[in-house]
């Protein structure tokens, strides 16, 4: 994909497949994003009356020129070869019709960004005065480009300015404008919300592939023990697998810790199984409709537990968790490859003064993949004011290479916050990432008033800033492509406690924020960012007869 920035967020121009007889499919993403109807978009062509003729029926646009007789041949249009004089001379590079689909866009999603042309060889567009993008040939005759224009949702609300230019070696033709506009849902407004049929249950985690569906990782508690279930749903929430979820480590007691789509299409699964009280991780691999790759998962030694993990752009796999050590936990962290060299490595906490291995319990909690680095954060226990009497938890950032080199560490000080701790952490797309957990100020243990905390960290751990939410904590994070972060966190009112937020690392107040119904008891645990900017959060609820229960709600991006 190619992209540009312009005041709104990114753009992006990706291929749009072609078939013959200057036919195009539309993309993977419907232009409403959340139904296919024709109410998602007006019944103008755009650029119709540029000399475009579209008909739509389901996905396909049908597109012709409105002189499909002229050539990009000789001048004086004759068949006879025997009388060429030599080689055709071609006129100015010339636009013949412009068409944005949908003119008018009712949520985020993608403007589709069709251009017709005679003699030229690229074309390029500029959106709302930002940088040119070019554009992709999808006829072999050269006469048909194309691209997709990415909206965000409300941010990009009202009209926007589309100028086509084509050309040809140093020849330009005429500027083409266009116009398509934006009237998308309130920022933190419901798409949808979706609970689980499943009952007593509460989510873990949520991941989403780049067509929308979302998958739905959730822990039912029986008279037998717990067991762990991964759902998979449609952009729509619609249930997509026969049998509505899998059940995952049939016959054990499980907790659900984490689920990923991979780049191929499957799905990875990290769980805890127990046994007698003691808890080892298994990790299992799905193919797309939730089916076990293989007879068996992988499986931790005892007493090892497995809390994060993570999948690149590569397929190579990342888990991380804690493991018993000499006098309390250690963390460690585990990389898998697509080929081979797996390796497994412990973290234990040295304090600079001290310098004591196994004075501090670390407790992981999550691990990311950033640029060519692993990252692993969670929380350090133990005294850290030495002859203080008091143990407190204080946030930690672990930095390793692929390679199982330890390139730096971070344990937060004392200030602002005598307690702190990490929940989640995520790529910021500038080299950097960003830590979410929580911070308590009390110099008592346990401190109970606590505040979600942000912390973005440049490479080498080097904290840059905090933000504290108007949240109890914040359990996870992700990227969305607009430049901003999606929270999952729990709300200071319990009954109104799933709570999702947007945050910009220059911002003092989210750029949106999203509340469930009020209930007895919410929190939200997980959230993934779709292509286009939809959040999906994950978490449970305590319905009117105490019923806890597992949902999955869709909400629309800034």
């Amino acid at each position: 994909m190619l992209g540009c920035m312009s005041r709104f967020g990114y753009l992006a121009v990706g291929l749009v497949v072609a078939s013959v007889g200057g036919c195009y499919q539309r993309p993977a993403w419907p232009p409403c994003v959340i139904e296919v109807t024709p109410e998602c978009w007006d019944s103008g062509s755009g650029g119709g009356s540029g000399g475009f003729e579209t008909e739509t029926s389901g996905w396909i646009a049908t597109v012709t020129t409105v002189d499909p007789t002229t050539s990009t041949g000789a001048s004086d249009g004759s068949s006879d070869s025997s009388s060429s004089s030599g080689p055709a001379e071609l006129e100015p590079p010339k636009i013949v019709g412009v068409t944005l689909m949908p003119n008018t866009l009712m949520s985020a999603g993608l403007v589709t960004v069709a251009v017709a042309v005679k003699d030229a060889s690229a074309v390029t567009m500029v959106v709302d005065k930002g940088d040119p993008v070019a554009l992709t040939l999808v006829e072999d005759d050269g006469v048909l480009f194309t691209g997709e224009i990415i909206v965000y949702g409300e941010s990009w609300n009202g009209e926007h300015d589309v100028v086509a230019v084509a050309t040809r070696d140093d020849e330009a033709s005429e500027p083409w404008p266009e116009k398509f506009s934006v009237a998308a849902p309130a920022a933190g407004s419901e798409a949808w919300l979706e609970k689980s049929p499943l009952v007593p249950s509460y989510g873990n985690a949520v991941d989403v592939d780049d067509q929308g569906d979302v998958l739905e990782l959730f822990t039912s508690p029986t008279p037998n023990g717990q067991e762990c279930y991964v759902r998979r749903r449609n952009f729509k929430g619609e249930s997509v697998w026969i049998g509505n979820a899998r059940w995952i480590a049939q016959g054990e007691d499980c907790v659900g810790e984490d689920v990923k789509f991979a780049p191929d299409g499957t799905i990875w699964v990290l769980v805890n199984v127990y046994e007698n009280g003691f808890g080892r991780w298994q990790l299992w691999h799905l193919d797309d409709d939730g089916m076990p790759l293989g007879q068996t998962p992988q499986v931790g030694s005892l007493t090892h537990m497995g809390h994060g993990l993570d999948v690149n752009a590569d397929g190579d796999v990342l888990l991380c968790g804690t493991r018993p050590a000499a006098q309390d936990d250690d963390a460690w962290v585990r990389f898998q490859p697509v080929g081979d060299g797996s390796w497994t490595v412990p973290w234990d906490y040295v304090e600079p003064i001290e310098q004591k291995e196994h004075k501090f319990s670390e407790r992981t909690e999550d691990c990311a993949f950033v640029e060519d680095r692993i990252v692993v954060v969670g929380a350090v226990w133990g005294e850290h004011q030495k002859g203080s009497g008091t143990f407190q938890n204080r946030g930690f950032a672990l930095e390793l290479s692929l390679a199982a080199a330890n390139l730096a560490e971070v344990v937060n000080p004392p200030a602002p916050a005598w307690h702190s701790g990490h929940h989640a952490v995520a790529p910021d797309g500038q080299g950097g990432y960003v830590a979410v957990g929580y911070n308590c100020a009390a110099m008592v243990t346990p401190c109970n008033d606590t505040k979600g905390a942000l912390r973005w960290f440049s490479l080498d751990a080097k904290e840059v800033k905090m933000q504290v939410a108007s949240a109890r904590r914040i359990y996870d994070v992700a990227r969305s492509p607009a430049g901003y972060f999606a929270v999952a966190a729990q709300a200071l009112k319990s009954d109104k406690g799933f709570l999702v937020q947007g945050w910009s690392h220059d911002a003092s107040e989210p750029l949106l924020s999203y509340q469930g119904a009020e209930t007895k008891l919410q929190v939200a645990t997980g959230v993934a960012v779709d292509p286009v900017g939809f959040i999906l959060a994950g978490g449970y609820y305590q319905e009117p007869d105490d019923t806890l229960v597992a949902g999955v709600a869709k909400v629309n991006p800034y």
